[in-house]
């Protein structure tokens, strides 16, 4: 059981120690050589925006990744796309799918009763429109908008006005989450690609819950993604675990205290961390100094774990601006929690930006710090990799569906004046 936060820290260590340990468990210092949704699993599930920064983020731990790669573990559901916390879409390994739609089903529904009731939804009627679904798609994959196309008329209802107040247009989307949720149907990309974010749904070979053992209890569900986050991040605050899941504290704290959790001080960070009993004898020993280079995806796990660049980057840069995720004004690398930029690591320190040149066809990057000339090839040779791989495998760069070539353009501006 996690101890509680009076009790004094069972291990001290320096910033440095974990964040080598940080950067190994994250494959970053070594490729962890199994295969892309074991990666997956060890490492971090993998957000998907409608960008190609899932495939990057998996390229910087399987060295040499290929796009089809990863398509084809979606196309053999060895990798999910499901909706996970927060309501976010996530690429998951298939064993974990069953808890991650239980948990996503769990808040769904913190709103989405009130939202139905708004909308004047009746739950019968979402599995009346759930059964024409199942059949309809007994003849194959299809599209939102194919899906709708070849119900029977009258199936779907358009909600009006009432519905546009909650977001919801008609009670086909309902439907489809509820079966999903239900493992009854699961969605993958549209193309056979996972840089989109237009879905094709289909019926699944094989029910995910089926033998599945999910807690009926929320409190056990909860332990269970905290020991999947925990054992992916290493040491974490609570506030690290209560941001990515979506939980209260008071949950959280209800769902640490069924692992084997244990706090530990690191110098630097204020309040304990916590880290899986199982782990503090690798905590332990040495880590020798990584000398690898890793060109990370923009919201990469490296660093959305552990609160953002700051624990990462040599504190006199802190006071640096760079653009933000998200609906945050600008901020410094001392501050902010989601870069809106591609980082570049230099083993596990922060060094500098990278980004794509959509008219060079070329990867540029820029360093806080001059690099020594030997460091500074070995960037160039990575730069033109992923170059390669950005124009002539994905054939694309854009970091989310939304994002543009301009925008693109001012990033990598950005990263030159570095």
């Amino acid at each position: 059981m996690a101890r509680s936060s009076t009790t004094p820290p069972v291990l001290k260590l320096s910033l440095e120690r974990v964040r080598a340990y940080w950067h190994r468990k994250q494959g970053l210092a070594e490729p962890l050589r199994t295969s892309v949704e074991e990666v997956v699993a060890a490492t971090g599930w993998l957000r998907t925006l409608g960008g190609v920064d899932a495939y990057l983020a998996a390229r910087a731990r399987v060295p040499g990744l290929k796009r089809r790669q990863l398509d084809e573990a979606v196309e053999q559901s060895r990798l999910q796309v499901v909706p996970a916390v927060r309501g976010c879409i996530y690429l998951v390994p298939r064993p974990e799918v069953p808890l991650v739609l239980r948990i996503a089903e769990e808040q769904h529904r913190k709103k989405a009763d009130r939202e139905y009731e708004k909308a004047g939804i009746d739950p019968r009627e979402l599995a009346d429109v759930g059964e024409a679904v199942l059949k309809v798609l007994r003849k194959g994959p299809l599209s939102t908008d194919a899906l709708r196309k070849a119900l029977p008329e009258g199936t779907v209802r358009a909600l009006g006005d009432k519905g546009k107040k909650v977001g919801i247009s008609s009670t086909l989307p309902p439907a489809l989450r509820h079966l999903e949720f239900e493992g009854k149907l699961e969605r993958t990309q549209e193309g056979g690609r996972v840089d989109t974010e237009r879905y094709l749904w289909r019926l699944p070979a094989k029910n995910p819950f089926t033998g599945a053992k999910v807690p009926a209890e929320p409190v056990e569900r909860h332990a269970r993604i905290a020991a999947i986050f925990f054992r992916q991040a290493g040491p974490t605050p609570l506030e690290s675990f209560t941001t990515w899941a979506a939980l209260s504290q008071r949950e959280a704290r209800a769902a640490m205290e069924k692992l084997p959790l244990v706090p530990v001080a690191v110098e630097g960070i204020e309040g304990e961390l916590w880290v899986m009993e199982e782990e503090l004898a690798v905590l332990r020993q040495p880590v020798p100094a990584s000398e690898s280079l890793a060109m990370l995806a923009f919201e990469d796990s490296y660093l959305a774990f552990h609160g953002g660049p700051a624990l990462f980057t040599d504190p006199k840069h802190h006071a640096r601006r760079v653009p933000v995720w998200g609906n945050t004004k600008g901020g410094t690398l001392g501050e902010v929690r989601f870069l809106f930029v591609r980082p570049l690591l230099e083993g596990d320190r922060l060094v500098g930006f990278w980004e794509y040149d959509v008219d060079a066809g070329a990867v540029v990057f820029g360093t806080f710090d001059k690099l020594a000339p030997r460091r500074r090839k070995a960037v160039e040779a990575l730069a033109a990799d992923t170059a390669a791989f950005l124009r002539d495998d994905v054939g694309r760069a854009h970091s989310f569906s939304l994002d543009s070539d301009d925008s693109l353009r001012e990033r990598a501006a950005l990263v030159k004046a570095l």
